[in-house]
């Protein structure tokens, strides 16, 4: 078998918890022990700090702040000195001047959907030409759910035969914290009160923020809890800062959270809430049932792929859906017990191990 050269656009990875930092992270650090001896993998970053993250791999920096210019001009200069058999690109997009082959992973097509209103004009309708470039441009394709793998055929129009799913998966990171020192730490850095509902997303419109705000609202006096997010405030969340100013003294603001405090947050918090209107995938729902906490999360999109029967699933759209949900999941513990037990389950569906070897067998059947 030929050993293959495969290069990683690893722009823009840092150490705070969003998804697609989660997935890059992820993906990368399982290809790289499953390639070993088998292939290389070269790693290029847009900044030094980064250096030493995945030994193993040849590691290279790609200086320049402006995201475009390091896409098209900086990351091809470099992939023409290094001359990697295939790059693959985790963001969807591809450099316009190719000097190795392409392979996009496909994180979600949002951009695709005009209702949703979630991101800048210039920068959809950039994004949208680059994914149909990337689309027609490269041999294979990856999406990380079923939802995503058939939003990319129905909307790029490639043939079904060169996109292949490769689900993500929770980092081993996220596990139930159990040391009480490091809770009674995390509780006090965070000032987390008991007990409470914890968001772990961002303030774009589609996350749905508003929505679950209004919910919370309407039942906040029939239960003693406290709601806490992350995230900060995107695009096109026009009076979401004068709400968030004038939130209820039981709704507070994390901000961006580093990934190594997430599981604690997680473990402390009594269930998590993730009623999001659009997902690629899902990842902090997995990341929930890996710490053993129960989840209230949408019906939506590719939620339903990772959740099975392992959530209590709402309607995203109706906040009344929504906040019947919280009542019911504050309420029973027995349902927060059966819920923790079967996202355990569920979640083992869901590995590292499993999508980077399938990604490789596609790899190695297509260029090897």
């Amino acid at each position: 078998m030929k050993k293959l050269r495969i290069g990683i656009s690893a722009r823009g990875l840092n150490s705070y918890a969003s998804g697609p930092n989660e997935y890059i992270a992820g993906l990368t650090g399982e290809l790289i022990q499953q390639a070993a001896g088998r292939h290389d993998i070269l790693i290029y970053y847009n900044t030094e700090r980064l250096l030493g993250r995945f030994a193993g791999a040849l590691e290279r920096v790609v200086t320049g702040e402006n995201a475009f210019i390091w896409d098209h001009w900086s990351l091809p200069r470099a992939l023409k000195r290094d001359m990697p058999d295939l790059v693959i690109y985790p963001k969807g997009t591809i450099s316009f001047w190719i000097p190795s082959a392409s392979v996009p992973i496909m994180l979600d097509l949002g951009y695709f959907y005009p209702v949703l209103n979630a991101y800048k004009p210039l920068n959809t309708l950039y994004t949208r030409t680059a994914m149909k470039f990337a689309a027609h441009r490269s041999a294979l394709i990856f999406a990380i759910s079923e939802h995503t793998r058939a939003d990319v055929i129905r909307l790029l129009k490639v043939d079904a035969s060169v996109v292949h799913n490769i689900y993500g998966a929770a980092s081993s990171i996220y596990k139930r914290v159990t040391d009480c020192e490091r809770l009674d730490v995390t509780r006090k850095k965070y000032q987390l009160a008991d007990p409470f509902i914890f968001y772990p997303a961002s303030l774009s419109p589609r996350k749905n923020f508003p929505r679950l705000l209004d919910a919370f609202e309407k039942i906040q006096d029939q239960i003693p809890h406290h709601l806490y997010f992350t995230g900060q405030v995107s695009w096109n969340t026009k009076g979401l800062e004068d709400r968030l100013a004038q939130l209820s003294t039981r709704v507070h603001r994390l901000g961006q959270v580093p990934s190594e405090d997430m599981p604690a947050i997680y473990s402390l918090a009594q269930f998590i809430i993730y009623p999001s209107v659009f997902e690629g995938l899902g990842l902090p729902v997995l990341e929930s049932f890996q710490c053993g906490v129960p989840v209230l999360a949408s019906g939506q999109t590719s939620v339903p792929e990772i959740t099975g029967k392992a959530a209590l699933t709402v309607d995203a759209y109706n906040v009344d859906s929504i906040a019947q949900g919280m009542l019911k999941l504050a309420g029973d513990a027995d349902l927060r017990r059966e819920l923790v037990a079967a996202g355990y389950e569920q979640v083992k569906l869901f590995t590292w191990e499993k999508s980077v070897r399938k990604l490789l067998d596609v790899l190695e059947e297509h260029f090897c």
